[in-house]
């Protein structure tokens, strides 16, 4: 199958790595090296940050970072690719951050996190060399893969043992937090199928506690990785654009907390909207539907309109909620994401159950309506992944979906393995050569489609 396979960057475990860190770091003492994979999500998106159930898999593209102690607190960062510039910084209790979009910010997110984490005092230098082939800006998670294996890492140097001194579940939670040092209000669902995920099994993934399941993958089918040739970047505008998501949520939840103190006790708190199905409320998805109906009155909403509601400033929604977020000139959407909130967690619930029960159509049924959902009720989706998904649908694929955060990056695809020839030949000349041919300001890629083959969770190389 042609062009169904990215070129493995590091071919032979560690070799080439430990040469190109030999030569950056010639008086460095003998390094060890640790990887993170990046992850696909099949269903369940953008509800993680909301405390929701999510459905990833791993995937076997990694990230992998040769390190050693360095000298006094200087942390020194080189990349194999040189569109990422040699970074250095001191580590101290207070790291500040580089430049957005500088590629240091998510090592020093996971080195800050891990500092505060365990209270450190005396602050170690390191010297890493990264090197990995997840695809960058394909909503495949390379971002956090870096932040994992920079964690894997540091806590080597700090002389922390994984599975010993520290799970995986707890270290999956500290290092979502610590992303959020790089702008983004991520949910965590990235962290925990990274460090949590398993060779040749999907990973039902709840939160709060943080939780997750194995879920066996269907015999027959293959999930099929296509990139929309859109990169979908988590700075500047997009970055907004990203949290956006999370943002209004956190301003759905404030207006459903006000709705379920009248209806129901004025000292209930919700901290999450995962609490109405699992909190003290146990509400089912129909209460949850009625509660959602009369919490958000309209599709849209102004500030204005939510102040009132709120009996608030506007002012003081925007400082505890919304920062700088700009309002729609029609409001904000809130009625239909939140809407995206309860049928993605239905959503998900079924795609573990027809997942177990080997049922391919139900599973394409449900990422064709996850798809639909992201698009006309959470606004993440553009037209290029739109006609992906529509061309994919045609070429035979049971379902077919954007993953990750979306407004570009890549589509899963769930496709027979012996349909397999015949949909990249058909996505090739539809999408790639007639579609895309007609579009401009898109990122070109060698490899633009690859067969998602799932990998073990992240952690250390044992010496070659």
């Amino acid at each position: 199958m042609r062009e169904l396979s990215f070129q493995m960057i590091i071919n032979d475990p560690a070799d080439p790595l430990l040469k190109a860190f030999a030569m950056a770091y010639p008086r460095a003492s003998a390094p060890r090296v640790c990887r993170a994979p990046g992850r696909i999500n099949l269903i369940g998106e953008h509800t993680d940050y909301n405390g929701l159930p999510v459905l990833p898999v791993t995937l076997d593209r990694e990230i992998r970072i040769a390190f050693a102690g360095g000298s006094d607190s200087l942390v020194q960062l080189r990349a194999g690719d040189p569109g990422f510039p040699f970074c250095q910084f001191n580590n101290a209790a207070s790291i500040p951050p580089s430049p957005p979009g500088s590629w240091g910010n998510y090592c020093k997110a996971a080195i800050h996190g891990l500092n505060e984490y365990f209270r450190v005092t005396t602050f170690p230098g390191m010297d890493a060399y990264v090197s990995g082939n997840i695809p960058i800006a394909a909503g495949l998670s390379s971002s956090s893969a870096l932040v994992v294996a920079a964690g894997l890492a540091y806590l080597a140097i700090l002389g922390i043992r994984l599975d010993e001194d520290l799970s995986r579940l707890e270290l999956a939670q500290v290092l979502a937090e610590a992303e959020h040092y790089v702008g983004t209000r991520g949910g965590g669902m990235d962290q925990a199928i990274l460090l949590l995920g398993e060779e040749g099994a999907a990973c039902k993934i709840d939160f709060f506690p943080l939780r997750a399941e194995k879920v066996p993958l269907l015999t027959d089918y293959s999930f099929i990785v296509c990139h929309s040739l859109v990169r979908a970047e988590k700075t500047g505008d997009m970055m907004h654009r990203y949290n956006e998501g999370p943002l209004t949520c956190r301003l759905i939840c404030a207006l459903v907390e006000r709705q379920v103190q009248t209806d129901f006790d004025s000292t209930v708190e919700i901290a999450r909207l995962a609490d109405l199905w699992h909190g003290h409320l146990c509400l089912t998805h129909e209460e949850v539907q009625s509660l959602f109906d009369r919490s958000l009155p309209t599709e849209r909403m102004t500030l204005k309109q939510i102040a009132q509601r709120l009996n608030i400033t506007t002012e003081e929604i925007r400082r505890r909620w919304l920062g700088d977020l700009k309002e729609p000139e029609r409001g904000f959407h809130l009625r239909s994401r939140a809407r995206h909130q309860l049928t993605e967690y239905q959503r998900v619930e079924a795609a573990r159950d027809a997942l177990q029960a080997g049922d391919a159509d139900e599973l394409g049924q449900l990422m064709n309506r996850s798809h639909e959902s992201c698009a006309t009720d959470y606004y993440v989706s553009c037209p290029e992944l739109e006609a992906l998904v529509a061309i994919a649908r045609e070429a035979g694929a049971l379902g077919a979906r954007l993953t990750g955060a979306g407004f570009g990056g890549c589509t899963v695809n769930l496709v027979h393995n012996g349909l397999l020839e015949q949909f990249g030949a058909e996505v090739e000349r539809k999408y790639y050569h007639a579609f895309m041919s007609r579009r401009q300001q898109t990122v070109e890629l060698p490899e633009r489609m690859l067969i998602a083959r799932t990998s073990a969770g992240a952690g250390y190389l044992a010496p070659s």
